[in-house]
């Protein structure tokens, strides 16, 4: 590294022009010390109590509880902020459950019951009192269930703790909960996210949840009545989600604040058959599943700005959107459109070019079009026939093989989609073979595609996971 004396001008320079070069010198490196200096400083620590509080808020319990020992600045943050004890993903022992509980002065922001409770010993007494714990008063997020029963079968889950409903003592009995009686939601004023599971609802529940902005249901049981009562008590609920639930059969669907819905079907005697959206102004997104073999009957009567609509499948879904009716991807009739539907994900077991553009003739203005397939299907040989495509951009074929039915299927895609921005092809990991995945574009004649923007991704799936092979 050069020397401040070897950066000096040339002897024949006056001794002033070189005192001032060495000035010069000298203040770089004062520059890069101070510079260093700050980098070691910590300016977190001078940002207002509020946004700090934010900050360790938002830290699993653990964490933000150690956040006390950084300095004498940070001491009373933690206790001031809201405290979030989400024991679900970030998991603690017991006993320091009840410290915290018992140092922190509350409010509380978050509370998840851990999964699988039953490693940390947790009985119905120490769920109870932790949920009584005056540090979770004015919760905004609620995360409870038990998740696993003893006898691995969630059948028949225990009732809600007493803590939660605000209701009468309960006795932990997994094959006869006792009927609690109705009571105001413990947080039911404050919490704005309430997500339940594996558990059991009263009957002729009556609350109100004001602020509640999200829920979600998995896996109880709930009679229809209870869950209508629920649903109304919710005037500014946003998002809903209805898995795997047992005790009602039908569904109905009248919010003026409604943006997104996920339901699926349960698996025992009563479960989800009917939904019907009777008045959903700003519902945006719609998803279903359906179990195999069962048939569930969607109405949708009025939810102008619907623009998703999710994993349709051919055996098994009854829809209704406005006046188009359809019989899994089949149209009643092909005169009736919906054009605000953008987006669909649905599954064709036997991939069928026909019966996919059969169904795409109903929503004229669609953009994204995801398709799930298990077998090839027939040859989909589609010659001079043509669709509007005028709107579409992006296409996603899962299971895709490369057989001459996958090939010719997206091949028409290819050439007629004239506004196509991105193909995604996902792949079984059984099929992957380098020679094989270089073959895919020429037998697409991607080179031919009707839009030149368009890329082409195939991905190698392994599980839940895509890995991304090829970008063209």
């Amino acid at each position: 590294m050069p020397t401040a004396t070897s950066r000096l001008p040339p002897r024949r320079h006056s001794s002033a022009v070189g005192m001032v070069a060495g000035a010069k010198v000298k203040g770089k490196g004062r520059l890069r010390a101070e510079e260093e200096e700050g980098q070691g400083m910590d300016r977190i620590s001078g940002l207002p109590d509020a946004i700090l509080g934010d900050i360790v808020s938002l830290l699993p319990a653990k964490d933000s509880a150690r956040t006390q020992v950084l300095s004498s600045r940070w001491r009373c943050i933690w206790l001031s902020a809201p405290l979030n004890l989400d024991l679900r993903f970030h998991p603690i022992p017991f006993g320091a459950v009840t410290h915290i509980l018992s140092s922190h002065p509350g409010p509380g922001r978050r509370f998840s019951t851990p999964v699988g409770h039953y490693c940390y010993n947790l009985s119905a007494a120490n769920l109870d009192d932790c949920l009584l714990s005056p540090a979770l008063n004015n919760l905004q997020e609620l995360s409870f269930g038990y998740d696993v029963a003893c006898d691995g079968n969630w059948g028949n889950p225990p009732p809600l703790p007493a803590s939660v409903l605000r209701l009468s003592p309960w006795r932990w009995n997994w094959q006869d909960p006792p009927p609690l009686l109705t009571s105001a939601l413990r947080f039911s004023r404050t919490l704005r996210i309430a997500r339940f599971r594996v558990c059991r609802f009263p009957d002729e529940i009556n609350v109100h949840l004001p602020l509640l902005q999200e829920l979600g249901l998995s896996k109880v049981i709930i009679s229809e009545s209870s869950l209508q009562a629920l649903l109304a008590g919710c005037p500014a609920l946003q998002s809903l989600m209805l898995t795997d639930n047992n005790g009602y059969s039908s569904v109905h669907i009248a919010s003026p604040t409604l943006r997104s819905m996920y339901v699926a079907s349960g698996s025992r005697d009563i479960k989800l058959q009917r939904l019907i959206i009777e008045d959903a102004p700003c519902l945006e997104r719609l998803h279903d599943r359906a179990r195999h073999g069962e048939v569930m009957k969607i109405l949708v009567i009025s939810a102008p700005k619907l623009g998703t609509l999710g994993h349709l499948d051919d055996r098994l879904t009854t829809l209704q959107v406005g006046t188009a009716v359809f019989q899994g991807l089949r149209p009643v009739t092909m005169t009736a459109v919906v054009r605000s539907v953008k987006v669909i994900a649905l599954k064709n077991t036997k991939l069928s070019l026909d019966v996919i553009l059969n169904f795409m003739r109903c929503f004229p203005c669609l953009e994204e079009l995801n398709i799930r397939t298990i077998f090839g299907g027939k040859k989909n040989v589609w010659g001079p026939k043509y669709r509007n495509l005028r709107h579409l951009k992006k296409l996603v074929l899962i299971g895709y093989e490369g057989c001459e039915s996958h090939v010719n299927f997206v091949k028409f895609f290819v050439l007629k989609a004239r506004v196509l921005e991105s193909i995604r092809l996902e792949v079984p990991f059984t099929y992957i073979m380098s020679r094989w995945i270089g073959g895919q574009r020429k037998l697409l004649q991607f080179e031919k595609r009707a839009s030149r923007s368009a890329q082409l991704d195939i991905e190698l799936v392994r599980g839940y996971q895509t890995e991304a092979l090829l970008e063209a």
